[in-house]
């Protein structure tokens, strides 16, 4: 799905998404071409608690969790220093 298909399915909640494909462009901007939609949820708590829950059994999976008001996803890429 695109996130504008997650938005309309979804209309003002909090959903936990997988991104399916992706790519970084030069502004370290995430694009998400492509995204699952996993679950739904009325309060973002409930949604990082499953975040939490997944990433801790599978940490290779690119999951975010964004509330459907967005018009764009806007997720940044950071780059971790080096202790």
């Amino acid at each position: 799905m695109k996130w504008e298909e997650v938005c309309q399915a979804f209309p003002e909640q909090w959903v936990l998404i997988e991104a399916v494909q992706a790519y970084t462009n030069e502004k370290s901007e995430r694009i998400l071409d492509e995204i699952a939609p996993l679950k739904k949820f009325s309060n973002s708590p409930d949604a990082m608690k499953a975040y939490q829950e997944i990433h801790r059994e599978d940490p290779k999976r690119e999951l975010y969790v964004l509330h459907t008001s967005r018009k764009e996803p806007n997720i940044i890429e950071k780059k971790m220093g080096r202790c």
